[in-house]
C-alpha cells in the first residue's frame, strides 16, 4: 500500500513538473517576439543578448528541478519503507 506522504510527494512533483514545463515554453515563445518590428539598434540587441543569457540559466535550473524529481521521490519511498519496517 502506497502511503499518504508518498502519493503526496508524486502529486506535489507532477504539480511542480507540470509548472516548470508550462514555464519553458513561455520562455522559448519569447524570441519570436524579438523581430525587427518593435525594437531596433544597439539597445535591443543588448536587451536580446540578456534575455537569451537569463534563458540559458532559468533553462538549467528548472532542467535541475525536473532531473532532482525521481530522486526526491524515491528519498520519501525509501523513509516509509524503513519507518514501515521499524
Amino acid at each position: 500500500m502506497t502511503s499518504s506522504e508518498i502519493v503526496e510527494c508524486r502529486a506535489d512533483m507532477a504539480a511542480a513538473a507540470t509548472s516548470v514545463r508550462e514555464i519553458l515554453q513561455a520562455l522559448t515563445a519569447v524570441p519570436a517576439l524579438f523581430g525587427d518590428h518593435t525594437w531596433q539598434g544597439p539597445a535591443a540587441d543588448r536587451w536580446a543578448a540578456g534575455w537569451n543569457a537569463r534563458k540559458t540559466q532559468l533553462t538549467r535550473l528548472f532542467d535541475a528541478v525536473l532531473a532532482e524529481q525521481p530522486h526526491l521521490i524515491a528519498r520519501v519511498e525509501e523513509a516509509e519503507r524503513r519507518k514501515a519496517a521499524s
